[in-house]
């Protein structure tokens, strides 16, 4: 059950770096759609991916707490959300295609490639913070 657990909270952790990532790829569609303007739409998704990180922390911090309960497999983490995020981004584009003319500005690119970098330790601090790990001494005294 634990193992189960471990790969719904990857699986989460994934998905939220995916959609605030998308988000920011598809800010030419979005204008387009909503007939925003990209100063609005830039605007806008940038509330959405903070107020998404604060409130998924929050979110991630409970589900630590409850499903982990202090494990050390929880740090598991770190590296099981990368498959998801590569199945994520493989089978998007797939369902919805993009158009072959939209290009990123360098600086979202490079924005998108810290936030993938960062992300393992964002998922650090959530699980230090959620479950930190036990002494041996803590472990034998239970």
């Amino acid at each position: 059950m634990f193992f189960i657990k471990l790969n719904t909270l990857s699986a989460l952790y994934a998905i939220a770096l995916f959609i605030a990532i998308e988000l920011i790829i598809n800010v030419t569609h979005i204008s387009t759609l909503t007939g925003w303007e990209w100063d609005n739409v830039y605007i806008i998704i940038a509330a959405i991916n903070v107020i998404g990180l604060l409130l998924l922390t929050i979110l991630f911090i409970y589900l630590t707490k409850k499903w982990t309960i202090g494990r050390k497999y929880s740090y598991l983490s770190l590296i099981l959300w990368i498959p998801y995020f590569i199945l994520s981004f493989s089978f998007f584009p797939v369902v919805f295609p993009i158009n072959a003319g939209v290009t990123l500005f360098p600086r979202y690119s490079l924005l998108i490639y810290g936030s993938v970098i960062l992300y393992p330790v964002y998922i650090l601090f959530i699980n230090m913070y959620a479950s930190p790990l036990n002494t041996d001494y803590e472990e034998l005294s239970h």
